[in-house]
């Protein structure tokens, strides 16, 4: 998924937002600059609490920027997927999975084509007529990435998408995620809090500041055909000298 110079899906351009009245404001994000190509994994990193959903709320539309902006290519269809799962306790895991899809082009989960394909990869089969009461955190985790991807958006926003996967359930997701934002040729905007992840999955990494967030640096991500898989990236002898930087990059926000 090389980004090169393609012209950006969408871009932030001194992007502020704060919440509460103008004599009692909370500042949250302030000047935040950055761009999503076609094709292009990014992932935002940064100190817990600094913004990071607020960005993605703001990008999606859920919230208005108090100045700057954000510009979409036109019609560009974005999915969404929350850090909170979101599953409705009245439907059965799979009628969750197929809600986004049933919403936007009326497919319900007899219809939905990556559907039950994507169930089985993300190791659900079985499960399908469970009801959210009786599945794990994972479980409904998992249910919540299908659910963004069966809509099949050019640009997918994932808020710590794997945040509740123990680790070869994660890998797994991580192989059948990448290769379906590839075969689909989409992109995404990913948060998480694991800088391993944010190497192996990602063309570039933005590292955000403390709160009020500022881009504190841009870093291309380039491992080659490791990338390909976020077991081989991490093998890859560049992949110590990333983690390094980035390391050093938060430690030295962590200290601002």
């Amino acid at each position: 998924m090389i980004a090169g110079q393609l012209t950006p899906l969408l871009r932030v351009s001194q992007l502020v937002k704060s919440f509460g009245t103008p004599t009692a404001a909370t500042l949250v994000l302030d000047g935040i600059d950055l761009c999503l190509r076609p094709n292009q994994v990014c992932a935002l990193v940064g100190p817990s609490g600094c913004g990071k959903s607020t960005l993605l709320n703001v990008i999606s539309g859920l919230e208005e920027p108090t100045t700057g902006s954000v510009e979409k290519t036109v019609s560009l269809r974005i999915g969404y997927m929350m850090q909170d799962a979101l599953l409705l306790p009245w439907r059965t895991l799979i009628q969750n999975a197929s809600l986004g899809a049933e919403i936007q082009n009326g497919e319900t989960h007899h219809s939905c084509d990556d559907l039950h394909e994507l169930f089985e990869k993300v190791g659900l089969k079985g499960f399908e007529n469970h009801y959210p009461s009786t599945a794990s955190g994972g479980m409904k985790q998992r249910v919540a990435l299908v659910r963004t991807l069966v809509t099949r958006p050019e640009c997918a926003l994932l808020d710590e998408p794997f945040s509740s996967l123990d680790f070869d359930v994660k890998i797994r997701v991580q192989r059948i995620l990448l290769d379906f934002l590839r075969q689909r040729r989409m992109s995404a905007l990913l948060v998480t809090h694991d800088i391993e992840d944010a190497i192996a999955l990602s063309d570039e990494i933005v590292v955000l500041s403390n709160r009020p967030a500022k881009v504190g640096a841009t870093i291309a991500v380039e491992l080659g055909i490791e990338r390909r898989d976020p077991v081989e990236a991490r093998k890859s002898a560049d992949f110590p000298k990333y983690f390094s930087r980035i390391w050093e990059e938060m430690r030295q926000i962590s200290h601002e």
